[in-house]
């Protein structure tokens, strides 16, 4: 929503009273919003201008939104210029929606002109002559070229739309007409943060109910092979009492079963480069192995089938929820492994680039070291890591390099390498699987190949572990999280 002319018009007759009034500080808020601090003989007034997409507008503030983190260059300029200068006129210049302040001052007249034309809006700093001195933001303006150091050139000038005011006046308010503006404006905002924080909220729910759904999915397929283990164990069962009379190199064999209707014969294929008994064997540890995962499989779906359902509750409790109910709603969700990521503060320019890695901790306090990505993974392996560290990483799947630091001549602790393995499996392609497989090796034995791809990397003397993925263990590791290693 953006002011319409005909309101702009009646703001500037309501603020005209302001001229006279002292520039006591100028505060730019975002990139194209700004509130000036102005002292006149019956008090100071908050001033706002913003030329923000949508939210176009001017009027007496009584709530001045929060600052960023470092101060934008336009305040600076802005302090600098304005400080201690008088406001001499508001005026409407003439201009598409074209606001003028009009400052004095012992240096030289200057205009903060503000074009509150919705989505190209801007706002500019122009001395006497009618040259640019800042701007704040970049040019939005079609066919017009403005920048700093240029001869301002207003927009083209168009009849006024003749709607009548959206605005009531606030009876009692010391600006009435402004006081209804920022009212209705404050009420947008919070409806658009609200929007953006349940927005925030909404992807990651959306993404782990994806996730677990796979997950069930491939815990469907590992529960259908149980009925074809007992095939196993019956193959083994009717190879059991024939291993006599098998031939060593055989790829088949046809040996009697019987059952309720009589003898029948089956045919059993054979690997032939084993013994019989191995082949026997062969069998019967496929079934055990099917068998004693069945178990497993049926807990870890139980598990999944949990998370999917609170999950979902908490998606569907989002659409309704107030905004002092985020918060709680958010906690939850990191609870359940599918809380947003972390915002950090943007880096500053002077300070270091940003480590490769992200670090957790194990339970006994050891570092891990996980890649941001596939060429930062080049540089946890190659630069970070060194000899004695274990490196992990999950076998055949696309994802980050582990580094689990430890001191030299220190094996890891068995906790420890868990740990490490676990967050190996997470941050990667198996992510959501019941059962993945992650390979370790110590980082000495791992190399770059010359003119391999980013990420990519051989290693020797590994070692493979199939994890049963534990999740509680890898919500703690997120929560653990750290800056530094």
């Amino acid at each position: 929503m953006s002011l319409r002319s005909g309101e702009i018009a009646l703001l500037i007759a309501e603020l005209a009273p302001l001229a006279g009034a002292r520039v006591d500080a100028v505060r730019v808020h975002a990139e194209r919003l700004l509130t000036i601090e102005l002292l006149r003989a019956s008090g100071p007034v908050t001033l706002l201008l913003s030329a923000e997409p949508d939210l176009t507008r001017l009027h007496a503030a009584t709530w001045r939104p929060p600052l960023p983190p470092e101060p934008l260059a336009f305040q600076v300029v802005l302090r600098r210029e304005l400080a201690g200068a008088r406001l001499a006129a508001i005026e409407a210049p003439g201009g598409d929606r074209l606001v003028s302040l009009r400052f004095e001052r012992p240096a030289g007249t200057l205009r903060l002109l503000a074009e509150l034309t919705g989505r190209s809006g801007n706002l500019f700093l122009v001395d006497a002559a009618g040259v640019v001195r800042a701007m704040a933001g970049k040019n939005l303006a079609d066919g017009r070229a403005l920048s700093p150091g240029q001869p301002y050139l207003p927009p083209e000038p168009r009849p006024g739309d003749g709607e009548a005011s959206r605005f009531a006046p606030v009876a009692g308010a010391p600006f009435p007409l402004s006081a209804s503006v920022e009212a209705a404006y404050r009420r947008l905002e919070e409806e658009r943060a609200l929007g953006a924080a349940r927005r925030r909220l909404r992807e990651p729910l959306r993404a782990a109910v994806a996730r677990s759904r796979r997950a069930l999915e491939r815990l469907a397929d590992e529960a259908a092979r149980v009925p074809a283990a007992e095939a196993d164990r019956r193959a083994a069962d009717l190879l059991k009492p024939e291993l006599h009379a098998i031939p060593r190199g055989a790829s088949e064999v046809t040996v009697t079963e019987w059952t309720a209707d009589g003898p029948r014969p089956v045919t059993l294929a054979l690997d032939p480069a084993l013994t019989p008994r191995a082949n026997m064997e062969r069998f019967y540890r496929r079934y055990r192995r099917i068998a004693e995962s069945a178990a497993r499989v049926e807990a870890r779906a139980a598990e999944v089938r949990s998370r999917l359902a609170a999950t979902e509750a908490l998606l569907a409790e989002l659409d309704g929820a107030p905004l002092e109910a985020l918060p709680r709603l958010e906690r939850e969700a990191r609870k359940l492994g599918a809380g947003p990521r972390i915002q950090r503060p943007p880096r500053r320019r002077d300070e270091e680039p940003a480590a490769p890695y992200r670090t957790f901790r194990s339970a006994a306090g050891l570092p891990i070291l996980v890649g941001r990505g596939a060429a930062e993974n080049d540089q946890l392996t190659v630069r970070v890591a060194k000899g004695n560290d274990v490196w992990l990483h999950a076998r055949g799947r696309t994802g980050a390099h582990v580094v689990l630091r430890l001191q030299k001549g220190r094996a890891p602790d068995q906790e420890s390498l868990l740990d490490a393995a676990h967050l190996a499996a997470h941050f990667s392609d198996s992510r959501g699987e019941a059962a993945p497989e992650v390979v370790y090796t110590r980082a000495k034995h791992v190399r770059k190949v010359k003119g391999a791809a980013p990420g990519a990397v051989t290693y020797s003397q590994e070692k493979g572990m199939a994890l049963r993925v534990e999740p509680a263990r890898v919500e703690r590791l997120l929560q653990g999280e750290t800056e530094e290693p």
